[in-house]
């Protein structure tokens, strides 16, 4: 009975079976395996890869200023002054320019080589693709050689060549304009305060660079315009986090230290830390300026140096509990902020929540031990 009943079903399954989707068809068929999922921090993920790619230029010097603009219809525009997407016929690709070929093609990209980026936040060559695939609407503007370019896509196809627009004698960089399709994302839109927050740790992140901050969407008490520079890295981040929160130490450890110097390598490692008796500890963690909200290698690395450290430090003094401090007593009330720049970092998934480049732990640990000793001898009170 049972084969009669196999032998009877009308469905078949054969080679005719198997479809095969255009790489971008794939992606908003499937949006969650690289941003993530479709909810609102997704919907945010797609201004963090546009974003990410002017920090790119910023980071590896090429530019030193990022506007972001948020428009009433709820597209978003990023603009940078630096070098400017390459605009020629792709070698590989002669009837299509170099930035079509990025806007539309998955792992592409000039990040794979370390030759053009000697860090980078972009690795796998999808942000820009999947944010066009994943759009309604995608203009992209790039002022090179004196010369305006635009090219505009939706849902990943571009709508006409690249074209050149006028001249641009005064203006260089790279403008992208974006609206995430409704039909991927329902509802979700842009929020201002959630964009700004992002804007503002950018900046933070690389003391290079300038951020100017636009928007026409009223928003609470953001502001509707702001400019972000800060010289002082993550130790002016974390004054600013705390402002009048009670400290132990009236200022915070705080470093950078390049991988350059100190193992021949490319990169750098910058941190600020201060612990708080009032208010529960926390530490927010980034490589290559993108966020690792789920820590990984460098964490690792950066707590392994401040345990042993205290650890250390108390045996110096004579302080026989020092031996049982933990990881946990360390969190308690640790404030903290790390940044890594390293060269083709390991991440887990397409999000990049989670760092896992093993040698990350140990070039951390060494760099911020030798400054730690030297801080807690420094400072006994803080100590």
């Amino acid at each position: 009975m049972a084969n009669d009943l196999l032998s009877s079903t009308p469905d078949t399954y054969d080679a005719s079976s198997i479809e095969v989707l255009e790489p971008l068809e794939a992606v908003r068929l499937r949006p969650g395996m690289y941003i993530g999922g479709i909810d609102e921090r997704a919907y945010h993920h797609l201004a963090a890869e546009i974003i990410d790619n002017s920090m790119d230029e910023a980071v590896a010097g090429h530019a030193n200023r990022i506007e972001v603009e948020l428009h009433a219809d709820g597209s978003l525009t990023v603009r940078d002054n630096g070098r400017g997407i390459p605009i020629d016929p792709h070698p590989k690709f002669p009837d299509k320019s170099a930035l079509e070929v990025i806007f539309c093609t998955l792992h592409s990209g000039g990040k794979f080589n370390g030759k053009a980026y000697e860090t980078s936040g972009g690795l796998h060559g999808v942000g820009s693709s999947v944010v066009n695939a994943l759009s309604d609407h995608l203009y992209v503007e790039v002022a090179k050689n004196k010369e305006l370019y635009a090219q505009s896509f939706s849902r990943g196809k571009p709508q006409g060549p690249i074209a050149k627009i006028g001249a641009a004698p005064n203006r260089r960089g790279t403008s992208v304009t974006f609206h995430p399709d409704a039909q991927i994302f329902g509802s979700h839109h842009f929020r201002p305060s959630r964009l700004l927050r992002m804007v503002r740790s950018k900046a933070y992140l690389f003391s290079g660079v300038e951020i100017r901050w636009k928007s026409a969407i009223p928003d609470g008490d953001t502001p509707m315009e702001a400019s972000f520079h800060f010289p002082g890295g993550l130790a002016d981040y974390l004054s600013d986090t705390l402002e009048k929160t009670t400290t132990y130490a009236d200022r915070p450890f705080a470093g950078k230290v390049s991988f350059q110097e100190k193992f021949q390598v490319p990169g750098s490692v910058e941190w600020a830390i201060n612990w708080s008796p009032v208010r529960d500890g926390f530490l927010q963690s980034y490589c290559n300026t993108v966020p690792t909200p789920e820590g990984g290698t460098h964490e690792f690395g950066f707590w392994s140096a401040i345990l042993k450290g205290i650890r250390a430090y108390g045996d110096l003094t004579k302080n026989r509990k020092a031996e049982l401090i933990t990881r946990d007593d360390m969190l308690a009330g640790g404030c903290a902020l790390i940044s890594v720049f390293i060269r083709e970092p390991q991440f887990v998934g397409q999000t990049k929540d989670r760092l896992a480049t093993e040698e990350a732990t140990r070039y951390v640990e060494l760099a911020v031990r030798d400054h730690f000793d030297n801080w807690l001898a420094n400072d006994s009170k803080s100590a």
